[in-house]
């Protein structure tokens, strides 16, 4: 069996397996409740849904590009936004849950090498940007089920963290730098180096999880105003909880995009939350949609990349 066939198959499944999810969680829904909030939805708030979801993007490829200018300070912020933008498109319209990544990795390559530390920033930025969403849902967690003290504990725990992760990365650093360049501990310090280069920086670790946070924080507000827009029955502080998670379940290589795993997730949250199964299910598919169409800005810089080559080309 040859690769190609075996990709082939390989989507072939997860398309069926995102088609029976989506049958599973979409038979107890109300297509009438569904439909009216989306006839009744106001538009304004729809549009600012959007510029938050952009500037969220944005925000995204800073966190990458904060991870990049470590090996390659020649490399300009539009070069790697540009390059994010066209993975963000790629990653609606392909069945791999991290095809995007490998169009906006290969892209960056293609121009400036060092293919096996790009790998690197590519893993070490979703790393960052999922953990940052379980810090968002699970510090709103806790203030909801009523423990101010327990969340101001969680943000200390985070943050002593960090400062220990600076301390051992130092110490890391220098031991993996010793490391034979050869066989498999070669391999390794290949792929840790730069993890443990950039814990130990300050002036770099920190603005990267800055722009880390801000993507996360703006990706999720986007849905608070998605959810006022459709005028669904959803208390607004659920969305700091549930957001997250159905991000969490979404990087699950199951189905195309986290379609049906996501709805699914939904439905079974919707009875401890006491929220219509309904209404939760339509943020799910209305953020989905939105996020695709956002999406699709990054047709722009793929589409100019291809003039610019063609006209080299000719």
């Amino acid at each position: 069996m040859t690769e190609t066939t075996k990709t082939l198959l390989k989507s072939i499944a997860k398309l069926s397996v995102t088609l029976a999810l989506l049958f599973v969680s979409l038979r107890t829904v109300r297509f009438d409740a569904l439909l009216e909030s989306l006839r009744h939805a106001d538009y304004g708030l729809l549009a600012l849904s959007a510029l938050l979801l952009v500037l969220g993007g944005f925000a995204g490829a800073a966190s990458w590009y904060f991870i990049l200018r470590m090996r390659l300070p020649s490399l300009h912020y539009r070069e790697a936004a540009a390059c994010h933008w066209i993975g963000m498109f790629f990653n609606s319209f392909l069945p791999s849950n991290v095809g995007g990544d490998a169009v906006k990795g290969y892209l960056v390559a293609r121009v400036k090498g060092q293919t096996g530390f790009i790998v690197t920033s590519l893993l070490l930025d979703r790393a960052l940007n999922l953990g940052m969403l379980l810090c968002i849902g699970g510090f709103s967690l806790l203030l909801r089920l009523g423990h101010p003290f327990l969340a101001a504990g969680f943000l200390a725990l985070l943050a002593l963290s960090l400062f220990g992760t600076l301390a051992a990365a130092r110490r890391l650093l220098g031991r993996v730098r010793r490391w034979p360049r050869a066989g498999l501990r070669g391999k390794m310090a290949a792929w840790l180096e730069p993890v443990f280069e950039l814990a130990a920086a300050p002036r770099r670790l920190f603005p990267l999880l800055l722009a880390a946070l801000a993507s996360q924080f703006l990706k999720t507000l986007n849905n608070l105003y998605l959810l006022l827009a459709l005028g669904l029955t959803i208390p607004t502080a659920c969305v700091w909880y549930v957001i997250p998670l159905f991000g969490v379940v979404s990087a699950l290589p199951v189905s195309v995009g986290g379609l049906g795993v996501r709805e699914l997730t939904a439905q079974w949250i919707s009875g401890p939350l006491r929220v219509d199964n309904t209404h939760l299910v339509t943020l799910s598919l209305a953020g989905h949609l939105m996020v695709v169409l956002v999406n699709m800005l990054g047709l722009v810089p793929f589409m100019s990349t291809r003039c610019r080559r063609a006209s080299c080309g000719s």
